[in-house]
């Protein structure tokens, strides 16, 4: 495993001040051929780590035939991934806050030659990116702002503040997913907030509208459901995730809502009452949504989801998918956290394959595809 070396762009002059409150996958497109390895294409990549047992995680390959990168980089263990033509953008969370971009095809010759380049964003937990050309948003969980920043080199050309969404003496509003389409940034936000006592409350969500040029908001729109996951854009309406409360209950404060933008209104059109449990993972594509459950820790089984019908079944053989999944092209990659079964499968035409696991590897914590 190769140690990630600190390439470290100063933002300097940027004009961002990020407040730090307490702590809080979805796979993005390409618009060229997905990179090689020797003859063989890439499918996307995984970052495995996430369980807070050892400091670092891993940044491995997967190809087209279900082989995954025996080497790999070393990055913070708390990392998400995200693709944007054929790069990997690998952010780190909170306690390291870095984002960087990486060459896949490349990580076996170690981090000097596949990371491009890092940036740092002191104490923001970045969490998400959405993608307008050669910049990108980048959703800093634990900071006041959002800011876009240029692909070519992470300087940051643009930041918005968010804090007024704050709740309570809290700086952040949380924001967990962010959406870029046609000129506008869709914004997800938590709003939670919690004492000195570390007892959270959670708040209906929100979603906030702004220019995705000139970061100008347009408008806010409240959510029906707490503590909101992910969001997916379908025939000009958004669908929310949300999770609730981490009571592993079945209610109506959690499941998928319908937020349409024309009325500005949002409905809930699956409860958590009929999934039996809340949405921790959640990734969709034309409509074809796929997500974890949250049960109780350990148990967060996958369904499928037609967001246009409103029914679901159940992807049998996935027991702890935590948020570790990625849909593209009629295939769901997702990884199974289970101890001691910890394993990647691709799902495609109702049939589950599982992948052969890199001796050592941890739990696959985050996936994207290319």
């Amino acid at each position: 495993m190769k140690k990630m070396n600190k390439f470290i762009v100063g933002l300097a002059g940027a004009g961002l001040a990020f407040g730090l409150t307490a702590c809080g996958d979805d796979s993005s497109s390409s618009s060229v051929a997905a990179p090689t390895v020797g003859d063989t294409e890439l499918a996307g990549v995984v970052f495995d780590g996430g369980d807070y047992q050892v400091p670092e995680g891993e940044l491995r390959w997967i190809d087209i035939n279900g082989k995954i990168s025996e080497k790999s980089l070393s990055f913070y263990q708390d990392s998400r991934v995200a693709i944007n033509d054929n790069y990997v953008f690998v952010m780190e969370g909170l306690g390291t806050d870095n984002v960087s971009m990486v060459k896949p095809e490349l990580i076996e010759e170690g981090a000097k030659t596949a990371v491009v380049w890092q940036v740092k964003f002191e104490n923001s937990n970045p969490v998400d990116m959405a993608f307008d050309g050669e910049e990108a948003w980048v959703a800093l969980q634990n900071a006041d702002s959002l800011v876009k920043i240029s692909t070519k080199d992470g300087k940051v050309v643009k930041s918005i503040k968010t804090g007024e969404f704050a709740t309570g003496e809290e700086v952040s509003p949380y924001v967990t997913d962010v959406e870029f389409d046609d000129g506008t940034l869709y914004v997800l936000m938590q709003r939670y907030s919690s004492d000195e006592n570390f007892v959270f409350t959670y708040p209906k969500g929100l979603v906030a509208i702004y220019d995705g040029s000139t970061g100008k908001l347009q408008d806010t729109i409240q959510l029906v459901t707490k503590n909101p996951t992910k969001l997916t854009l379908y025939k000009g309406n958004l669908y929310v995730a949300s999770l609730g409360e981490y009571d592993g209950k079945a209610d109506d404060n959690r499941g998928i809502e319908k937020v349409d933008l024309d009325a500005k209104k949002s409905s809930l059109v699956i409860s958590g009452k009929k999934l039996g449990a809340g949405i921790y993972g959640f990734t969709a594509e034309d409509g074809i949504a796929f997500a974890a459950l949250y049960k109780e820790w350990g148990s967060t089984p996958v369904v499928k989801i037609d967001l246009e019908k409103g029914s679901f079944e159940e992807v049998k053989g996935i027991a702890d998918a935590q948020a570790t999944l990625a849909y593209k092209d009629g295939a769901l990659y997702v990884g199974d956290h289970t101890m001691g079964k910890e394993k990647i499968y691709v799902y495609k035409d109702g049939k589950l394959t599982g992948f052969e696991q890199p001796k050592g590897a941890q739990a696959p914590y985050s996936i994207a595809l290319f």
